[in-house]
């Protein structure tokens, strides 16, 4: 289930932050390094530029345990974006259940939109 996507590639999930208090959510999802360091191996890896796996997160962001929409507004306010050796902006959408963390959305790095799709679950946090 555990699933850290940018595009076509996989980069698994590593370390992962959740905290909910007064109403604040900060979240970080880090991408799996022995993952990223097997996708380093190869000769064509469209990835090859990076030095570590990517990293998302949302930080002290309003939350009443409905879905949050990511939007142009939504990062103009908050601090929130996909950390892959620069911050990249990222749009979508945002659900926290009892068993899952889901981010379904778009990415863009160097200003090209990578489908975005990252689920966790709440076991690992």
């Amino acid at each position: 289930m555990n699933s850290f996507e940018i595009g076509n590639t996989e980069f698994g999930i590593g370390k992962i932050s959740l905290s909910i208090e007064n109403e604040l959510l900060t979240l970080e999802i880090n991408g799996n390094d022995d993952v990223f360091d097997e996708l380093m191996k190869a000769d064509d890896c469209e990835w090859s530029w990076a030095l570590y796996p990517p990293r998302i997160y949302l930080r002290s962001v309003p939350y009443k345990g409905e879905k949050i929409v990511i939007d142009s507004d939504f990062l103009a306010h908050y601090d929130a974006a996909l950390y892959m050796m620069e911050h990249n902006d990222f749009t979508g959408v945002l659900e926290v259940t009892d068993s899952s963390i889901e981010i379904h959305g778009l990415v863009y790095i160097d200003r090209k939109a990578s489908a975005l799709a990252v689920i966790a679950e709440r076991a690992a946090v």
